[in-house]
């Protein structure tokens, strides 16, 4: 199943694609345009309408949710979500992580410097706790 692309149109002209309804409708609101999903305007700015498409409700808060992970094996720690990036650190398995999103098949991870990566690959390296 593809994911949905929003794009957010104003005079005709293409202001940003977005992955998120939400999203896209803020920006929309911002300057004064539309969403546009599938060829179909799903959000005016001047006159809101419920978009056909279901989202899940987005909750904006200064710190994102945490999770616990635990790995299952010993992983590299890197400054970004890439195997090409440089590595921080080591991981030994079993250790827990809280994890403060999934990106890309990366586990952003709070650290006392800030974030890291650690390679997620769809659960074959770690575990929700």
């Amino acid at each position: 199943m593809a994911n949905k692309i929003y794009t957010v149109v104003k005079d005709g002209e293409t202001v940003k694609e977005l992955k998120t309804l939400t999203a896209a409708k803020k920006l929309a609101d911002e300057r004064g345009g539309e969403v546009v999903c599938d060829g179909e305007t799903v959000y005016t700015a001047d006159s809101p309408t419920p978009s056909t498409t279901p989202e899940p409700e987005e909750v904006l808060t200064k710190e994102p949710k945490v999770e616990k992970y635990r790995l299952l094996s010993k992983m590299n720690i890197r400054i970004d979500p890439s195997l090409k990036a440089d590595k921080v650190g080591v991981a030994d398995t079993g250790t827990v992580v809280e994890v403060i999103a999934i990106e890309n098949d990366w586990l952003r991870v709070k650290n006392g410097a800030g974030e890291v990566f650690i390679l997620y690959g769809g659960g074959k390296f770690a575990e929700k706790l």
